[in-house]
């Protein structure tokens, strides 16, 4: 991937990244995906606002549309995500929106 397709990239229109590998698949809002090779590390790094909930993910704030009581799964549009137990703990303590700063060194 040449660095222009870095900053073409439509950062709105992405509800979640998931890894496979050293792949990782980018989840749009239309339900369509792409297969990218970079790591989610990778992608963690040029998308400092997204949440990394696990080792295999990392989800935009703006497209979660909710959370179960115990904070082990989320929804993007309405469709559910499973949370990590360390991250769910982090979420739990602390809620949901004041950990986006903290919540990625925290919840690997």
């Amino acid at each position: 991937m040449n660095k222009s397709r870095w900053e073409s990239l439509i950062t709105s229109d992405l509800t979640h990244l998931s890894s496979e590998s050293n792949y990782t698949y980018l989840h749009y809002k239309d339900g369509s995906k792409k297969l990218m090779s970079r790591t989610l590390k990778d992608w963690q790094e040029r998308l400092p606002h997204f949440l990394r909930i696990g080792r295999r993910f990392l989800v935009a704030p703006d497209h979660i549309t909710g959370w179960s009581n115990d904070f082990t799964t989320g929804y993007i549009n309405h469709q559910p995500f499973k949370v990590s137990r360390r991250a769910a703990g982090v979420l739990r303590k602390e809620g949901p929106t004041s950990t986006l700063h903290r919540f990625d060194k925290q919840c690997l």
